[in-house]
């Protein structure tokens, strides 16, 4: 099983936005998507946040060593979901009408893609694109509303739309509405992919997992743009 962020409390507020919460995540995000070392951290002059990163990039790295290493996006204003070596895809698991354009699926990691779901899931929960945490924050708005147990995304790459106010499209990514239907958003990444002809097409999948920014990533196939 995953490690977990140990700063994280529920009595510390909007979902433990703590410095050393988020430098863990952030941390442990970069370390379960760099194989074989441990990531070197970022520079900031503030030291709690900078400890608790390098604690949180040695037990991403202990993850992806026994757990499988994951995928994550770029998000340097060219954006494209990056495959790590070691990672293999696995069969999707999923059945219904667009079961077959998504049949395979990467582990993946990142809070961008799971920040947008929030906001459109459950609006006004009180945590941004740069929080670090919005996995926690959509696992409990998850479970505080009964489910559901999975989220979808249409999401390809796109060129970026500065000035947007939309986080993902900023950084060259297109992304289609929230939906709790495997065929509704299948749907709509397949109209998307028919009219923009775009790259990397495929679906954001979300499945409750407790702290962690972890999300599959299901690229189109079938001769259909794939990814990653």
């Amino acid at each position: 099983m995953p490690l977990t962020n140990p700063y994280v409390q529920e009595n510390d507020g909007a979902f433990g936005t703590s410095v050393e919460a988020r430098g863990w995540q952030a941390g442990y995000d970069a370390g379960v998507s760099t194989p074989p070392d441990v990531p070197q951290g970022p520079s900031t002059r503030h030291s709690g946040f900078m400890d608790a990163w390098a604690e949180g990039a040695v037990a991403g790295n202990a993850d992806g060593r026994t757990e499988g290493w994951r995928l994550r996006p770029v998000t340097e204003r060219g954006g494209s979901v990056v495959r790590v070596s070691g990672s293999e895809p696995q069969d999707s698991g999923e059945s219904g009408e667009e079961a077959g354009a998504f049949a395979v699926a990467w582990k993946s990691v990142g809070h961008l893609p799971l920040a947008l779901i929030l906001q459109q899931f459950a609006p006004g929960t009180g945590t941004g694109p740069g929080s670090q945490l919005a996995g926690l924050a959509l696992d409990w708005a998850c479970a505080d509303r009964g489910g559901p147990d999975r989220l979808y995304l249409p999401f390809c790459v796109s060129p970026p739309h500065e000035l947007s106010g939309d986080a993902l499209f900023e950084v060259g990514y297109w992304h289609g509405d929230v939906s709790g239907s495997l065929d509704e958003a299948g749907q709509a990444a397949v109209s998307h992919a028919l009219v923009r002809v775009p790259h990397f097409a495929g679906l954001v999948r979300y499945r409750p997992a407790g702290a962690h920014n972890f999300w599959d990533w299901l690229p189109m196939e079938n001769g259909r743009p794939e990814g990653p």
